[in-house]
């Protein structure tokens, strides 16, 4: 038993230790780059090689228009990805994607490689 512990300890270590890394591989934009087109194109112009048009009329911004705001940051894109914009007072606002952190990391390391 203290043997799974001590396991299980040193798994949250290294797993909070490897989150506090902003590190952005190109592994991360590339994944990025698949979740963004497969997901959400739906609402957003994700990426110039997107297969379909969103369906969202009028579409949401582009990414390339999000990726122009002087106040954009990895952090203000987690932060973002990680709340559901939509309800009663916003009922056309963003629905929560529901990613697990590691593809939000993904995504914004894709958003984050379109900045000019």
């Amino acid at each position: 038993m203290r043997a799974a512990s001590i396991g299980v300890l040193a798994l949250c270590l290294a797993v909070g230790s490897a989150r506090s890394q902003p590190s952005n591989t190109a592994d991360d934009v590339s994944q990025g780059h698949h979740l963004a087109v497969e997901i959400c194109a739906f609402c957003h112009l994700a990426a110039p090689d997107q297969r379909a048009q969103p369906i969202l009329h009028p579409p949401a911004p582009p990414f390339a228009t999000i990726m122009q705001r002087k106040d954009v940051t990895a952090e203000s894109l987690t932060d973002f990805m990680n709340k559901t914009h939509r309800g009663l007072d916003e009922p056309n606002g963003m629905p929560n994607p529901n990613l697990a952190d590691y593809q939000i990391k993904q995504v914004v390391a894709y958003l984050l490689s379109l900045q000019k």
